[in-house]
């Protein structure tokens, strides 16, 4: 029998929203999850500071609108308290008014209020491991929202007629299924390939494109004079 110390840590996870009924079905849902601890639920931006001088969550979720102030505006003052927490934007709204604005603050993802149970876990254990997450529903909004980040790796894409030149044949389909919002688990299904394997070639694209995040890679990708893209929205 395993003692407690030998047993993993938790993921502990703070709730920041003000719609009680959705942060406490929410908090059931992530409580059913072994690896996973809700630690506090905070109401509005007080609240969340207040909570963050005595508990250091790993992930917060953070709602955009408070009654007392905007998500956004909060994460400057989250991360003064505790620069190494995760924060998950969570809107019901059209993120594209804030999702350009999150990024250049640090957010590491963003959800929709819409999203399911697994695609709210897969972001947590996601955000947790320093990836970035964005679900299906934000990705046709990453492209106007990324414009201006890669300018370097897109000059360079230019100069070589197009990013899908500086990319392998294998690269290509890989980012052609990020664009398109597949997580690296549905990529891996698709292509018949260990995650592992897309672990390595999402590395590999990022590297190549001169970016550190898979929301700014497709952002280049989508900018970049690919054919599938050109002139259309990423659809999920």
């Amino acid at each position: 029998m395993r003692s407690d110390q030998e047993k993993p840590d938790k993921t502990k996870i703070l709730l920041v929203d003000d719609h009680t009924l959705f942060a406490e079905g929410t908090a059931d849902l992530l409580s059913a999850e072994t690896a996973l601890e809700v630690v506090g639920i905070a109401h509005d931006g007080r609240e969340c500071l207040a909570f963050l001088k005595s508990e250091t969550p790993d992930v917060i979720m953070l709602d955009i609108a408070l009654p007392d102030c905007l998500g956004i505006g909060l994460i400057d003052r989250i991360k003064a308290r505790q620069p190494s927490v995760k924060i998950i934007m969570l809107t019901g709204l059209n993120p594209g008014d804030y999702l350009r604005e999150a990024l250049r603050k640090g957010v590491h993802g963003f959800l929709t209020k819409e999203c399911n149970k697994r695609e709210l876990i897969e972001a947590i254990f996601s955000v947790k491991h320093g990836q970035d997450y964005f679900s299906k529903g934000v990705v046709p909004f990453l492209r106007p929202a990324c414009s201006g980040y890669g300018e370097q790796a897109r000059t360079s894409a230019a100069q070589s007629d197009g990013v899908a030149k500086l990319l392998s044949d294998r690269e290509e389909e890989v980012m052609d299924l990020m664009a398109r919002g597949l997580s690296d688990r549905e990529i891996s299904s698709a292509l018949g390939i260990t995650i592992r394997t897309v672990k390595y070639h999402t590395g590999n694209i990022r590297s190549k494109l001169g970016v550190k995040s898979r929301s700014k890679a497709i952002a280049v990708w989508s900018n970049g004079g690919n054919r599938a893209y050109e002139g259309m929205d990423i659809q999920p």
